[in-house]
């Protein structure tokens, strides 16, 4: 097909700064991208909560609606520019572009200015190119295009009673900023058009590209040519140093030569990869246990952490937890006992969950969490907002223990984990447990879901129950997969496994 039958948003024109061969995919193997996910969905569904929000900011603005009907979008749009109104999501093209700014403000000069609202706290490159080509495509359609903005959400906003969008957003002026990616777009867009001409797909290597800005959607279609122990599974080890292994044809750890740096905990990996052996320091695990005091509260966080707070005395982003898992061991020979909250409506969950926690966790004992930095810090938020379970925290914070640590320090390891130290994958390679089968199997699900069935009009109570089922069955098999993984520990210290 000739070069000018193709048209490109700003969406393709990002794809194709990043990748020729990703920009080919999209219009010509529209098939083999995965589908869109529920996590995906929700950033697109957050996304456009934000915009709509910061619509609110342009007073008297008006909507060009509709999406599929390219030729009635542009000619509403030609109708309501002789209003000298903002206007949201109009539509112009310019030879090859497409584009439909998220705010387009007037100025008494008869110029434009673009807003670009994005869901991120700070200025990214990738926001400089998407403007670039926006203003490139007004201009040409024949706008006079002043200042570029970027709408961006402003972290340090505490929320205290209704949304206050004045205070939520903070606005920069880019347009300097803007300016060096300006120069190249006419350029770029030749070289995409050309590629997008192509019969066949460029040949394009892995490499840091795949990853930046954003993760690829191709990245398991363009990957899969490696083993699943492969060299991007090296705990710890530089992107840089993995694609320079591919380049060598070098795909799997076990082809790592022998003499080839690597870190101490490396050469551990390396090692177990190439014997297909676990490894175990009992020593140290031994010291791990040694920390350790019964009874052993074993405990986990499910948390939601939305652009816009959805809770007076919480911030854009913040982690705010609406459920927890609680398995209290007494000693090794006894059944763990089970405790969990999960919140019920849209009310602030915290009060509440601090007010259980404090109640169930027992004046003495170990609490162990995995990673706890997170619920550390999300106690110390909690905390910080509700001052009355400061001197209870205060206690209890340094009871807290670790169970990462001994994975981490690679005092334990087994291949079966692919370099990886979190729960999900430490649990079904020492356990041969699994996560798979469950209604809700991580924590970007849980968050997900729970923010749907709980702010979402509309949910029938028969899925609000199930999913709040699932979500019982997930926390709950965290702390007990913790109890799990334990027990193995337990094993090598003693030189059983």
């Amino acid at each position: 097909m000739p070069a000018e039958h193709w048209v490109l948003s700003k969406t393709k024109y990002l794809a194709g700064l990043q990748c020729p061969k990703l920009l080919w995919m999209y219009y010509h193997a529209k098939d083999k991208f995965p589908p869109v996910n529920a996590q995906t969905q929700a950033i697109f569904d957050q996304g456009h909560e934000v915009t709509g929000l910061a619509r609110t900011l342009f007073h008297g603005g008006l909507e060009v609606e509709g999406h599929e009907d390219y030729e009635a979008i542009l000619k509403k749009t030609q109708e309501l520019l002789p209003m000298r109104k903002p206007l949201f999501e109009p539509a112009f093209r310019y030879k090859n572009t497409f584009a439909r700014p998220d705010i387009l403000n007037p100025n008494q000069d008869g110029s434009w200015d673009i807003y670009e609202v994005k869901s991120s706290t700070e200025a990214k490159d990738v926001y400089y190119s998407d403007l670039a080509f926006q203003k490139y495509c007004y201009q040409g359609a024949g706008l006079k295009i002043r200042r570029c903005y970027l709408v961006l959400i402003n972290n340090e906003y505490v929320r205290k009673g209704p949304i206050n969008p004045e205070q939520l957003f903070s606005i920069e002026n880019v347009s300097k900023e803007v300016e060096p990616y300006e120069a190249i777009v006419p350029q770029e867009l030749e070289r995409m058009l050309t590629s997008l001409s192509l019969k066949a797909c460029p040949a394009v290597k892995i490499g840091p590209h795949c990853l930046k800005p954003y993760e690829c959607a191709l990245v398991e279609h363009c990957w899969d040519f490696l083993p699943g122990e492969n060299v991007f599974i090296l705990y710890g080890f530089k992107k840089d140093k993995e694609f320079q292994l591919v380049d060598k044809k070098i795909y799997g750890i076990s082809d790592i030569p022998a003499d080839y740096p690597l870190s101490d905990n490396q050469r551990i990996q390396w090692q177990c990869h190439k014997s297909k052996r676990t490894h175990r320091n009992p020593s140290s695990i031994n010291d791990f246990f040694k920390q350790l005091e019964f009874p052993l509260h074993f405990l986990d966080f499910e948390t939601v952490n939305p652009a816009i707070p959805f809770y007076d005395l919480s911030r854009p982003y913040q982690n705010v937890p609406f459920q927890f898992s609680l398995h209290i061991l007494s000693e090794w020979e006894r059944a763990p006992v089970h405790h969990g909250y999960l919140a019920d409506g849209p009310e602030d969950p915290r009060p509440l969950l601090l007010q259980k926690l404090r109640r169930l966790i027992e004046p003495r004992g170990t609490v162990l969490s995995y990673n706890m930095s997170f619920e550390l810090g999300r106690l110390e938020e909690c905390v910080e907002a509700f001052s009355e379970y400061q001197t209870w925290f205060e206690k209890l914070k340094p009871r807290f223990r670790d169970l990462i640590d001994p994975f981490r320090q690679f005092d334990y390891y087994d291949p079966k984990q692919l370099g990886r130290t979190s729960i999900k994958a430490v649990y079904p390679a020492l356990t041969g447990g699994s996560y798979e089968g469950l209604e809700i199997a991580d924590g970007e699900s849980a968050s997900y879901q729970y923010a749907r069935v709980t702010f979402r009009e509309g949910i029938p109570e028969e899925e609000k129950a199930r999913v709040r089922a699932g979500l019982e069955v997930y926390c709950k098999l965290d702390t007990r997969a913790m109890i799990d993984v334990l027990n193995v520990l337990k094993k090598a210290a003693d030189g059983q496994a």
